[in-house]
């Protein structure tokens, strides 16, 4: 797994162990395109290997370049807690960006969360969807065989409440999968003990 960051956010990649192509995990800043890619580079790879991708939630940080992406010719993959709220985003992104194209939405992958070791074991990565609404009721956690969890904006296990029920909820999920190594996309990796 490789990690780069492009505006305060952390993106990830994963690389499939069936061939060249890889695995993105959250889709960059609408409108920005050209500059994620050149930040991609840092990695060593390039925008043209990204054959699969997927986001934490759709938040415009995270999911804004899915068209762009669409338009590249990657399959952009939809969980069932994630496509009802592909439309706020959407209003959101065109207010502030006029020049966002809205996704296609006919031509999103939609995958169950538990379907998901399947499906991504097909394509060569060895990983499993997990529902984590602890930040919105959209958010996924993508957990990694060898524990590793990417979990976009979900805050960190310290700084929840004790009333946070998704929140806490979201972690016992994760824990119980196995994942120690914790992965967010705005602060640095910690250890889920």
């Amino acid at each position: 797994m490789k990690s780069f960051r492009f505006r305060s956010t952390n993106y990830f990649l994963l690389p499939s162990t069936r061939d060249d192509a890889l695995l993105a995990f959250d889709a960059g800043w609408p409108c920005s395109l050209h500059d994620y890619a050149k930040a991609l580079k840092t990695t060593g790879f390039r925008l043209n290997e990204i054959r699969w991708a997927l986001v934490s939630h759709f938040h415009i940080d995270h999911a804004g370049l899915i068209r762009d992406f669409q338009d590249a010719g990657i399959a952009c993959l939809v969980f069932e807690n994630q496509f009802g709220a592909i439309d706020l985003m959407e209003e959101l992104a065109a207010r502030k960006y006029p020049a966002y194209r809205k996704i296609q939405k006919e031509k999103l992958t939609l995958l169950e969360t538990a379907d998901s070791h399947e499906f991504l074991e097909n394509i060569g990565i060895q990983a499993e969807v997990l529902v984590t609404a602890g930040h919105s009721d959209d958010s996924i956690t993508l957990i990694t065989d060898n524990g590793e969890a990417l979990i976009g904006d979900l805050s960190p296990l310290s700084q929840l409440m004790p009333d946070d029920l998704k929140g806490h909820h979201s972690y016992e999920l994760i824990r119980s999968k196995g994942a120690r190594n914790m992965h967010p996309s705005h602060a640095e990796p910690f250890r889920l003990d």
